[in-house]
């Protein structure tokens, strides 16, 4: 999965905070403190599952990933190649949700930087910010995921984040308007790549020329640093205009699978 834009940035990740074990047939990824991170979680498959395979890709989850009591999800990720789908009803039939995500990558030739800034300008967090940024992520959170559960997730992840950036690995950027955080993103290296992370704008905010601002201030800093920048996005976001138009463009295709509500029948993690 090195020479995946998306997958290898994701490690980056992956093995700071947790494990990851290549068996013969997926890699087993856990991040064994923080069980309700569902996409940190999981197992990477070379190529996309059938539904003929859910039986025993469930049953290595179980094995090598959720022997942990406190993970109650399934998880599966793989590369699509161009034009490849997935044969996945049989799971989405069984309570998974099936998402495809695109791969975008930015580099310095291609990138459209925006002349004017309506806004104030980006700046890298302080230690006193994240209450910001919790509260910000807190705020947009799908409705599927109860606040409790959600902030636990959220919290992993600022402890991550504050982590690397104290080791030198990345730095996480902010705008405020009347004293308020209304958009936010990481920005993190691994060679010659950086992965942006968790680009959001403030829903009260959104359609106003922000999160083109963070991104292209966030990316000439990045591209100063990297030869080219990843974002990962859902393949039907909204936000990926957006992206485009700053000139990331499509390189790769990831599909997965989660199920994060405990099965009634079985009652084993889901």
């Amino acid at each position: 999965m090195e020479d995946h834009p998306g997958f290898a940035t994701d490690l980056l990740f992956d093995r700071y905070q947790g494990e990851v074990t290549d068996h013969a047939q997926f890699w087993a990824v856990r991040t064994p403190s923080a069980p309700d991170y569902y996409f940190g979680n999981y197992l990477l498959l070379p190529t996309p599952p059938s539904d003929r395979d859910k039986g025993w890709l469930e049953a290595s989850f179980d094995k090598w990933v959720g022997r942990d009591p406190r993970i109650q999800h399934r998880t599966f990720q793989w590369p699509l190649a161009e034009g490849q789908n997935s044969r996945v009803a049989g799971f989405v039939s069984a309570g998974y949700q099936y998402m495809e995500c695109v791969v975008l990558a930015l580099d310095a030739m291609d990138w459209q930087a925006q002349a004017h800034h309506v806004f104030a300008a980006a700046r890298p967090f302080t230690p006193a910010d994240w209450g910001d940024w919790l509260a910000l992520e807190l705020d947009g959170r799908d409705p599927g995921h109860s606040e409790s559960v959600y902030l636990s997730y959220l919290q992993s992840r600022r402890d991550l984040y504050r982590a690397m950036i104290a080791d030198g690995l990345g730095q996480w950027w902010g705008i405020w308007q009347q004293g308020r955080l209304v958009a936010s993103c990481g920005l993190f290296f691994i060679g010659t790549m950086g992965r942006f992370q968790l680009v959001h704008t403030h829903k009260d905010w959104r359609n106003q020329g922000l999160c083109r601002q963070l991104l292209s201030q966030v990316a000439r800093q990045g591209l100063a640093q990297a030869e080219r920048l990843i974002i990962v996005a859902d393949e039907h976001y909204h936000a990926q205009r957006v992206y485009r138009s700053l000139g990331f463009s499509p390189v790769a295709r990831i599909g997965s699978l989660c199920r994060w509500q405990a099965s009634a029948q079985d009652g084993s993690p889901a």
